[in-house]
């Protein structure tokens, strides 16, 4: 009789044999589990490299840009002027930092103690928004790609922002150090989060629109409408880098056919919508606009502009990390040319043609829109660093959907350990590197503010001085100093400052500045001061008791009622 032969039990890699139900399956992780797990390796990993830029920033003459130059201080003196009480009377740019700064900051200063730790936490903050939200674009570019892969890439995109960082080391803001611009609070991070995430809705527009049955999500719809409503409204940045760049795209794959209609007319819906409301908004909020936008437009300087911008790029090419820089944002660039021509050559999803040529598009509408606007500010420039991290995905899920027809796939389990091993080292990094952060940001302090500090002793004074002198006093001194910026004329300076604190204001002192300029000097005004004293950088000049105090109290308390009225306010 023949008996049917015996099963055997499957060898395990361990060379030894499992039984269904064995150590082998029990070993595994709940699939819950495992997801959880994958994701916070992902975002402890983002973190670490985020704490690198941020140590690197805070080790180099970057540092002054993040704590102590004119405009990164006026989150401080928004939460110091709001601590104080008093009204808020602020005399913004044309971005009011309404949504998300100030609020951002707000959170950051109260659990801190300094406004060194509140601002290094801003910065940590917003780069790990930025890593969650290409999160969010990577699963809309690669739904067919495992999790651990969609946060690789993920992880990778934060990295190429790292080494930029790693490249910049300039106290200069105007420069084509753009990448560390986004660990600063004041440097339009806002509009550069809501610009990915305006990406990151709209692929997901377009992914609903491409299935077999297209449907429409509603609810990603409202938020993409508040995020243009609310950015637009703080910063009218978001039209140009942002919904004009989305609108043309997705406008191009339309006539080309590669794109529905309907999606466009979504798109330009909501887009549209939104940025008409956010304009309409800033109607009301006209009294806290200092200039206008149109102020910064001067399309008969372009030509000056370009050689300008000729010029920085040279100047940046002189260092090798310069170079090296210059050419990772070149090479984002043609990753996004590169992804489009693929795209569209292999019929790629809709979702991944249209990220690569949005990351193409965004770049060259904001290279060319501030040329042609004539605007020699290179902070403009800013999504040439962040909107080709779209096309890294992009690209990303091209190579991974047409890597398994080559021989390349066969390779794959050595490449997760280079992977592991990698990810195992910028950990271990991120945790070596996060207590020398947290001890420089403590130790942290500003010693022309403790100079100051000491020579008030305790009285409630009121002083002035000009802009770049007077703000970082104002966010580190005492409050007891109540400092003021004038012009070198004594006026009233309304730009990025509270005119409430103007208000019956009995300013006695006057700092000057080792770099100011007063065309006018000081003491053919004011007379001659009752003493000076003097600090590293400025000198006080102290008109308590003197005529000058007067003519000094009358000049920037008048000049600070007449821009009140005129400025709705009232006197």
């Amino acid at each position: 009789m023949v008996h049917p032969p015996i099963p055997r039990a499957r060898p395990s890699r361990g060379g030894g044999h499992e039984r269904p139900g064995g150590p082998g399956r029990e070993a595994r992780l709940p699939p819950a589990v495992h997801a959880a797990a994958l994701e916070l390796v992902g975002l402890l990993t983002a973190i670490s490299l985020t704490v690198a830029s941020l140590r690197h920033v805070i080790a180099t003459d970057r540092v002054q840009l993040l704590w102590y130059d004119g405009d990164s201080v006026l989150l401080p003196l928004v939460e110091r002027s709001m601590r104080l009480g008093l009204p808020f009377e602020w005399a913004m740019s044309p971005a009011l930092f309404f949504f998300p700064e100030i609020p951002v900051y707000l959170v950051c200063a109260a659990v801190t103690t300094t406004p060194q730790a509140a601002l290094a936490l801003n910065g940590v903050l917003v780069l790990v928004a930025l890593y969650v939200i290409l999160r969010v674009v990577a699963a809309q570019l690669m739904p067919d790609a495992t999790r651990a892969v969609r946060i690789g890439v993920s992880v990778l995109a934060i990295g190429v922002v790292t080494v930029l960082v790693l490249t910049e080391s300039g106290a200069v803001a105007s420069s084509l150090e753009l990448a560390s611009l986004l660990l600063f609070s004041t440097y339009y991070y806002g509009v550069v989060l809501a610009m990915l995430g305006t990406a990151a809705i709209a692929l997901r527009v377009v992914r609903d629109a491409s299935r077999a049955v297209p449907r429409t999500s509603w609810v990603a719809l409202t938020v993409l409408v508040l995020l243009a409503v609310c950015t637009t409204a703080s910063n009218p940045l978001y039209v140009p880098w942002s919904a004009g760049p989305v609108l043309v795209t997705v406008g191009l794959l339309a006539v080309t056919r590669r794109l529905p209609w309907r999606v466009v007319l979504t798109l330009a819906v909501a887009l549209g919508g939104g940025s008409t409301v956010g304009y309409l908004l800033r109607i009301p909020l006209g009294p806290f606009v200092s200039l206008s936008p149109s102020t910064y437009v001067h399309p008969a300087q372009a030509a000056e502009t370009l050689g300008w911008f000729a010029a920085l790029t040279d100047s940046r090419a002189a260092t090798s990390l310069g170079d090296a820089e210059l050419l990772l944002l070149f090479l984002g660039f043609a990753a996004g040319v590169a992804g489009m021509v693929w795209a569209w050559r292999v019929r790629a999803s809709r979702t991944v043609l249209v990220a690569s040529t949005l990351s193409t598009v965004t770049v060259l509408v904001v290279s060319v829109g501030v040329v042609v606007a004539g605007s020699e500010t290179p902070r403009y420039l800013e999504p040439i660093v962040t909107a080709p991290l779209l096309a890294l995905v992009a690209v990303a899920e091209l190579t991974r959907a047409h890597i398994g027809r080559t021989r390349l796939h066969r390779t794959g389990r050595g490449f997760r350990g280079v992977v592991a091993v990698v990810t195992a080292a910028v950990l271990v990094t991120g945790a070596a590197v996060v207590p020398t952060t947290i001890g420089a940001v403590r130790a942290a302090t500003y010693a022309p503010a403790a100079c100051l500090t000491t020579w008030v002793d305790g009285r409630d004074l009121q002083g002035v001085g000009q802009f770049w002198t007077v703000r970082p006093l104002a966010a580190y001194a005492t409050p007891r100093a109540g400092l003021l910026q004038v012009t070198d004329t004594f006026s009233t300076y309304a730009w990025m400052t509270n005119l409430a604190a103007y208000r019956d204001a009995h300013p006695t002192y006057v700092l000057i500045g080792s770099r100011d300029i007063w065309r006018t000097p000081v003491q053919d005004v004011l007379g001659d001061p009752a003493s000076i004293a003097h600090c590293s950088g400025y000198d006080i000049y102290d008109y308590a008791g003197t005529p000058g105090a007067q003519v000094l109290r009358q000049r920037v308390v008048g000049s600070a009622t007449e821009i009140r009225l005129e400025r709705g306010l009232g006197g």
